[in-house]
């Protein structure tokens, strides 16, 4: 089936199970869990030996920083100019540089761009945007919203996260050449199918689209950030760095991404502006599917 298709139908039917209140936030918590312990770590773990390890790789990495850097002090800069308050721009700050690069991301560049471009994408997500929710996430979140972290605390969190530890051990299995059974490879190509479907399922469940009006302009602030202008930094960093097409073509997109959700998560958790964070989740999904039409047309 055509990866669109199933993407429209699982997400629909996340939505079906939401307004029917047949699911609940905890199934979709559940689902969540699958994905990030099981079904995220086969992917990683039969994907990374695929790749192809050189100069190419680090593009994703280096370009997926220099936009997250550049994107958090502009918007650092308009909340401050704009007089937002601390809410507000503590919410912007953790959603903003912060792309749904895995969940979302990486099975749409494997519908997008093909499994060639999934490694890359796996480089930009666990090396860029992993590591930045559970570092630069953190002390935003617990910086705005009073909170308080440790450095062994987030070293704790990074080091015990399933796909941080498949990504190890798939470079591990990169660097030194080891071949996976086949049975084993077999178990993981299809375990890592399911992950498209839950993980759609999932979204529709706890898609919130509660939008406050005083909220309009820092919206749609937003969402011109998350959909253009992080995809065009990208472009315009890729594009001086150098690399191979593919590659320019997957951090372009990743860059592109919908806000990433836990990050939403996040910011509900610590009481950053909770509403807006939702709006943006949830609205960033379906605009950020058409607009990654538009740059895989400008970029191909």
């Amino acid at each position: 089936m055509n990866p669109f298709v199933v993407i429209a139908l699982t997400l629909a039917l996340g939505l079906v199970l939401q307004f029917t209140r047949v699911a609940g936030e905890r199934a979709a918590a559940r689902l969540n869990a699958y994905v990030i312990n099981f079904a995220l770590p086969c992917l990683i773990l039969y994907e990374m030996p695929r790749l192809t390890f050189d100069a190419t790789a680090l593009l994703p990495v280096i370009t997926a920083w220099a936009v997250m850097v550049l994107t958090a002090l502009l918007v650092w800069l308009v909340a401050h100019l704009a007089h937002w308050s601390r809410s507000v721009t503590g919410c912007l700050l953790l959603l903003m540089p912060l792309g749904n690069t895995g969940f979302v991301g990486i099975p749409l560049i494997d519908a997008l761009v093909g499994t060639d471009g999934v490694g890359y994408a796996i480089l930009y997500d666990q090396f860029g945007t992993f590591l930045a929710l559970n570092t630069f996430g953190i002390v935003i979140a617990a910086s705005f919203g009073g909170g308080k972290s440790s450095v062994g605390l987030i070293a704790r969190k990074i080091i015990t996260f399933p796909p941080f530890i498949s990504l190890l051990l798939a470079l591990m299995v990169l660097l030194f050449d080891i071949p996976y059974p086949e049975v084993a490879s077999q178990f993981l190509h299809w375990s890592a199918a399911t992950l498209v479907p839950v993980v759609m399922v999932a979204v529709g469940i706890s898609w919130h689209l509660q939008l406050e009006r005083r909220h309009i302009k820092v919206f749609a602030f937003g969402l011109g950030v998350l959909l253009l202008i992080k995809p065009l930094m990208a472009w315009m960093i890729a594009a001086f760095i150098g690399g191979d097409d593919l590659a320019l073509t997957v951090v372009v997109l990743e860059a592109g991404m919908p806000a990433m959700i836990s990050a939403g998560a996040l910011a509900m958790r610590y009481d950053l502006a909770p509403r807006l964070a939702a709006s943006l989740v949830g609205y960033s999904l379906p605009v950020g599917l058409l607009s990654l039409f538009f740059w895989r047309a400008v970029v191909a």
